[in-house]
């Protein structure tokens, strides 16, 4: 009688989902009966289907010692200075300072393994605002450059379909500026040429000595005499002249639609496509009056402006909301 013959070093493959429909069965008291049904419930994809996102994105924000991973058990030199607190979701502790979002845990997810390996704070834009972690060739940290990745409110913006006939993409409430006036990469689109830039609604005035669009809670890491508060927060103005009423736009529009008929063999040149799009875009955010309530948030009730807070980082929060209630795909 002959054996087969198996290496020590040989185990069996067994996939992750095949160990955890075999607890499963076994936890549950299934039977083998219940195999195909398992199975056929985890092939199926039943992850919803998002419309919109809303990428908040805090430039020199929190640490992670200081707000979702707070290590109490480390020695002095690693964990935050704050002390953690339980969440709704047992096992998950984050800062005492974050009590409303610890008891709406079940709404959130929390990620632990995203990192990056550049300590320098250009080079972290960088990644973070365009998804890539490797720094294009001849990266420039003072200044952005055509050859950098494109940022992912420009692909976005190129890739998506326009809904509700509003631009799919939008970056407010500013353009990144570092306090020297430099203006900080991967904002922009790169790669992809300066017609796919995202749309910027400018609604912050700059202030190079101020840190942070919360002004209860600013603080400059260098600790200067004088520190600014960035309190205001400018609407951009969406209505039209008084001297061009809708009718009027009306006409101005038929009369560049003539004019693009007679311009046919011009549409094939990239400067006009471009053009083009822009002009489009400009007009759907001129004529939806989705759009304009979106911007005035004189319209939002005072309690729903006190929840978010009359600052800049509230003010924009609660405009990324309306804006995606009003069809954009990414804020």
């Amino acid at each position: 009688m002959t054996h087969p013959t198996h290496s020590p070093l040989e185990h069996p493959q067994v996939s992750r989902r095949a160990a955890v429909q075999a607890g499963a069965i076994g936890l549950l008291r299934l039977g083998m009966n219940h195999v195909a049904g398992l199975q056929a419930l985890a092939d199926q994809d039943t992850r919803p289907k998002a419309r919109s996102c809303i990428y908040i994105f805090l430039s020199g924000g929190l640490a992670q010692q200081d707000s979702f991973d707070l290590k109490p058990d480390a020695p002095a030199e690693y964990r935050g200075e704050f002390k953690p607190i339980a969440t709704s979701t047992p096992g998950i502790h984050i800062c005492e300072h974050l009590p409303l979002l610890a008891r709406c845990s079940q709404r959130w997810a929390l990620v632990r393994s995203l990192t990056h390996a550049s300590n320098d704070h250009s080079a972290g834009h960088h990644i973070m605002l365009t998804g890539r972690s490797d720094l294009p060739r001849g990266f420039n940290p003072n200044q952005p450059r055509p050859g950098d990745w494109p940022s992912l409110a420009a692909i976005a913006g190129t890739l998506t379909r326009p809904r509700n006939n509003v631009p799919p993409a939008v970056v407010l409430p500013e353009r990144l500026i570092h306090n020297t006036g430099r203006i900080i990469p991967g904002q922009f689109a790169g790669i992809m040429g300066p017609q796919r830039d995202p749309w910027f609604i400018e609604a912050s005035d700059y202030e190079p000595l101020a840190y942070g669009a919360y002004p209860h809670y600013e603080f400059d890491h260098q600790d200067r005499a004088y520190r600014p508060h960035r309190s205001q927060f400018q609407v951009p103005n969406l209505s039209l002249p008084r001297d061009l009423q809708q009718a009027r736009l009306n006409s101005r529009m038929s009369l560049l639609q003539g004019i693009d008929r007679q311009r046919r063999f011009l549409d094939q040149m990239a400067s006009s496509t471009s053009f083009d799009a822009y002009r489009q875009a400009a007009v759907a955010l001129l004529t939806d009056h989705r759009v304009r309530d979106a911007f005035d948030m004189a319209r939002v009730p005072g309690k729903v402006q006190d929840r978010y807070g009359r600052n800049a980082f509230g003010w924009s929060l609660l405009m990324a909301r309306r804006l995606v209630e009003a069809g954009v795909n990414l804020v």
